[in-house]
């Protein structure tokens, strides 16, 4: 899709008009009848319906593994990863959890720039 106007286009593009720029080569043929099937099977009247169907099924497949994530988190460590921004910050959570490893507070002076020098 090179442009909004071909949102209107009523059949789907040939196979020629399909390029993908991320592994720079055309679709393949599976990919593409796997794309007409798609058109057929949910009576597709616009190439704006066929990009809406890619994108709630991606939406969807994001979400349903999103949701195994959340579920393995809380199973394996009681942690719900929606709290966290960064996967770090939950592997900072994660780790005594699972260790059982109870951290100390850093009690020599010399200690706390040996750790400071090891941030990124």
């Amino acid at each position: 899709m090179d442009g909004f106007d071909k949102l209107e286009e009523i059949s789907l593009l040939s196979k020629d008009k399909f390029y993908s720029r991320l592994n720079n080569e055309g679709v393949s043929v599976a990919d593409y009848e796997r794309a007409c099937n798609v058109w057929k099977t949910f009576n597709m009247q616009t190439m704006r319906d066929y990009h809406d169907l890619n994108l709630k099924t991606d939406v969807l497949l994001l979400v349903d593994v999103m949701e195994n994530f959340r579920n393995i988190c809380k199973t394996n460590y009681g942690l719900d990863p929606m709290w966290y921004y960064t996967a770090p910050g939950l592997a900072w959570d994660a780790a005594p959890k699972l260790t059982g490893v109870e951290l100390e507070l850093i009690s020599d002076p010399d200690m706390y720039p040996m750790v400071e020098s090891g941030i990124r």
